[in-house]
């Protein structure tokens, strides 16, 4: 995994890079015209905020129906679980058709807990819970045939709305970091095998082993940045295009992180919110 950082070209490499990204980054935050985009899409977002339920509704019930006809049991990780389909599937359209979401929820819920009890490895989807523990929170039944019937959506977390971009930004980033330890760090030899089975060294002429250790930082960084809420809206929009170009290269089941696509497209919405470091700059800003 190190050996890398004893080659003077990829050490050079990565501060090269590092300091061209660092260098774009703060020559775009001093540009007022994108001081102004960002202004107006800022405002823009507010107006998404009655949506974010439904969009990870979407995410959460299309992922379910996804591993339930697969005979998965929520992630590839656990195949072959034929006896888990049809509840799953069920669970799915419930979500996609917001009829009875209070149990739906909890049941999703329980499902997940179980899964993760059968291989510690779902930790990597983290993202999957988060999404179902701030359902409960939102409490929106919106748009559904709950809605349409007057059933009440039932929670008794209804009172930790604000710490709802803080569960989704610990689901996602801690998906993250997870993910970068314990499959690059920890297991380099088994992404390695994957670089050669898909000729990455093609694509970006480098080791197999500079392929890993890059991967493995940059999924830890982002997935640090979102976890603290660091430039949440960016990391957010960074990794949303990383994760559907990669999906495109690899050909990966879409459905397995579905909710990712969610999660980081409801950040987009929200920010950091109050637990975050960006809300501390911003307040911290308008004191000044």
């Amino acid at each position: 995994l190190l050996k890398p950082l004893t080659q003077p070209q990829y050490v050079l490499l990565i501060l090269g890079t590092t300091t061209v990204i660092l260098l774009l980054y703060f020559l775009l935050k001093r540009s007022s015209f994108v001081d102004k985009r960002i202004a107006f899409i800022q405002a823009r977002t507010k107006s998404y905020a009655e949506l974010i339920s439904w969009m990870l509704r979407l995410s959460l019930g299309i992922a379910l129906i996804g591993a339930g006809t697969a005979q998965m049991f929520i992630s590839p990780a656990l195949p072959h679980f034929p006896h888990f389909s049809f509840i799953q599937i069920l669970l799915g359209f419930f979500l996609l058709a917001g009829f009875l979401l209070a149990p739906a929820n909890w049941f999703v819920v329980l499902l997940f807990l179980l899964a993760l009890s059968h291989n510690f490895y779902l930790l990597g989807n983290a993202d999957f819970l988060a999404a179902s523990v701030v359902l409960l929170i939102l409490a929106n039944p919106k748009p559904g045939i709950d809605d349409l019937l007057g059933v009440s959506f039932l929670s008794p977390l209804k009172k930790l709305r604000e710490f709802a971009p803080l569960i989704l930004r610990i689901g996602v980033g801690g998906a993250m970091m997870f993910l970068a330890v314990y499959e690059k760090f920890l297991n380099p030899h088994l992404s390695a095998a994957i670089v050669e089975n898909f000729h990455l060294t093609s694509v970006i002429p480098v080791s197999p082993e500079m392929w890993v250790l890059s991967a493995g930082l940059i999924e830890f960084i982002v997935g640090f940045a979102l976890l603290v809420g660091l430039q949440t809206r960016l990391v957010a929009a960074i990794a949303f295009v990383v994760l559907a170009l990669s999906f495109f290269y690899f050909g990966e089941e879409v459905y397995s992180h579905i909710t990712l696509f969610g999660i980081l497209s409801v950040l987009f919405v929200t920010g950091g919110g109050h637990w975050s470091i960006d809300f501390y700059y911003a307040k911290r800003n308008q004191n000044i």
